[in-house]
């Protein structure tokens, strides 16, 4: 059992904390490349407990920068893309994706003011079907060449979901192989299909754990899982023939009780998008659950 201390040491995300300290010294996902399409609306995040705005300048290239204007605080969300960066609507000033101030309207012609204003702004790739981020110190390292990411985009398909808990709660179900064959795959009243279950104790890798769980099903069946947990907050799920991860869960921490679950599935041959998806459609446009617990999951005791 953790200790308090110890939980606050995991689940703590924001700026200065241990835990938002270490998670920012890896690249991110802030958004789907298919939710901040060339030429469109700046799009309002909040990652890692920081309100952040996302947005693609005139040329196409994608920037983070911290949501309130410099001079003001005005939301930059509303701002103009234009002349090279992204405009505030309040006063004008103009700022880059590296957050240099490139123009104040209001200052006396020939000012240099705007080269002192730098606002806070992280490197942004685009890989994957994903826009990542890194938020540490110094520059950023390599973006992992996860067979996920370098997968062709007709042999990828991507989505994710607002969780309403930590990440490091999700990630833990990943893991939990118990539940699966309870939750979400036999009735835990009727255990005729399942006779029991064997865990074998987890493999400390180089990148994380792996992890082994035995159910023995009728008919004297075994079913053997193979899970993984890579650092510090990603599960791939089975292995396709091709050596690549069929699925991954990458729970990508919004603040300390809520965070963004991101789905990629990915396969070494072209996949049918839509099918990949199934079950993953079940989603209002901003990628909210339909069912919830304001309306109880839609949980039917009948069925």
């Amino acid at each position: 059992m953790l200790s308090e201390e110890e939980n606050d040491l995991l689940t703590r995300v924001g700026p200065g904390t241990p835990g938002g300290e270490m998670l920012r010294r890896y690249w991110q996902p802030a958004a789907l490349m298919d939710e901040l399409p060339v030429g469109g609306a700046p799009l309002p995040i909040r990652l890692l407990g920081e309100d952040l705005v996302l947005f693609r300048d005139d040329a196409g290239r994608p920037g983070l920068l911290g949501l309130h204007c410099q001079h003001r605080g005005a939301d930059l969300s509303y701002g103009r893309l234009e002349d090279g960066g992204l405009r505030c609507i309040y006063h004008g000033w103009l700022y880059d994706a590296h957050g240099r101030c490139l123009e104040q309207p209001g200052e006396p012609a020939g000012s240099t003011f705007h080269e002192k204003i730098v606002a806070r702004s992280y490197p942004c790739r685009e890989v994957g079907g994903l826009i990542l981020t890194y938020m540490g110190p110094g520059e950023p390292p390599e973006v992992p060449r996860y067979p996920f990411l370098m997968a062709p985009d007709e042999c990828r398909a991507n989505s994710k979901l607002f969780s309403e808990c930590s990440y490091l709660q999700a990630n833990e179900g990943n893991i939990d192989s118990v539940h699966l064959g309870i939750l979400h795959m036999g009735d835990p009243l009727n255990r005729s299909n399942i006779r029991g279950y064997d865990l074998v104790e987890p493999i400390e890798t180089d990148y994380g754990l792996r992890i082994f769980f035995l159910r023995h099903e009728r008919a004297d069946a075994d079913l053997l899982h193979i899970r993984h947990f890579v650092m510090p907050n990603l599960s791939p799920g089975g292995l396709s023939p091709g050596g690549r991860p069929d699925t991954v869960n990458w729970h990508v921490p919004i603040d300390d009780t809520h965070h963004w679950k991101y789905w990629i599935t990915a396969s070494p041959e072209p996949i049918d998008k839509a099918g990949a998806l199934n079950g993953r459609a079940d989603l209002t446009s901003d990628y909210q659950l339909i069912r919830n617990k304001s309306n109880r999951y839609l949980q039917d005791r009948a069925e």
